[in-house]
């Protein structure tokens, strides 16, 4: 067998082990369901077909890291949770035992072009094994060209895939008044479009978001503070939640078809034989 047949072969057996780990009695019992308060249906979210870099990374008893990258201003409201707090607490619950840890790169008001190279630089200098990439929403209150948001977005994910991560792409938030102010619909498209030719996971959080309102369960159009907070909270706790419920399934779902190997000196930095 040659030396790529070889690593295709153990990187497959890790993700065959890591699935089987997860899968089994120990991951049944802990894992955490989601709250019906924050579940949409598949129309809006259905996992994709596996993340076999975290998988293999997880087989190999190394811990679970997470980059989560965004252009807000503010990560969260004063006195609320965001959600990558409460993703590294969801993702412990669903996967016990495991070693959690998320970092978040805050690059505020930069479309996607701009976040190219400091989300490729983080990569490189943390070597997470998961990158979720938030993204769009600068963009689309811009006008920005969509076929260049679409390239920037080609060109980030082959970035963090080439440094041996996987990734998730996250789009804007929806409110009812923002969404008759811009169009994002363009760039929603986009990122789902490509998600599906690159074997990317879009985690759709202007939809999720669009159900929620729609079906009465959160008000953005309340001005009270109160009622801005418990939206807020709400957002950040199920987003946190379905996120976390997403990451999990598709570790528990191994590919057909593995990645190509890390490359040695990235397999070296992480600790893995190349």
């Amino acid at each position: 067998m040659s030396g790529r047949g070889l690593r295709r072969l153990l990187t497959a057996t890790a993700i065959a082990l890591a699935a089987l780990a997860l899968s089994g009695p120990a991951h049944a019992a802990n894992a955490a369901a989601v709250d019906p308060a924050c579940s949409v249906p598949d129309t809006v979210l259905a996992p994709g077909e596996g993340l076999p870099r975290v998988a293999a990374r997880l087989a190999a008893g190394r811990p679970l890291s997470v980059l989560i990258v965004h252009s807000a201003k503010q990560a969260s409201k004063p006195g609320i949770v965001g959600y990558p707090a409460r993703l590294e607490e969801e993702l412990k619950r669903r996967l016990p035992g495991r070693a959690v840890r998320t970092a978040v790169l805050s690059l505020p008001g930069e479309p996607a072009p701009a976040m190219v190279a400091p989300l490729a630089q983080a990569v490189a200098d943390q070597r997470p094994a998961l990158v979720v990439w938030q993204t769009g929403t600068v963009d689309a209150m811009r006008n920005l060209d969509p076929e260049g948001f679409g390239m920037a977005l080609e060109a980030g994910i082959a970035e963090v895939q080439r440094r041996g991560a996987d990734i998730v792409i996250m789009d804007m938030q929806y409110s009812m008044h923002t969404a008759q102010l811009i169009d994002f619909a363009p760039y929603v498209s986009y990122m789902s479009w490509l998600a599906q030719s690159s074997d990317v996971f879009h985690f759709p959080r202007y939809d999720i978001m669009r159900h929620w309102v729609e079906d009465g369960r959160v008000d953005f159009a309340d001005e009270g503070d109160e009622a801005k907070r418990r939206s807020y909270e709400f957002v950040h706790r199920c987003i946190g939640q379905l996120l976390a419920e997403s990451i999990a399934t598709m570790i528990a779902r191994p590919e057909a078809d593995p990645p190509a190997a890390i490359p040695p000196a990235i397999a070296r930095s992480n600790g893995t034989s190349p």
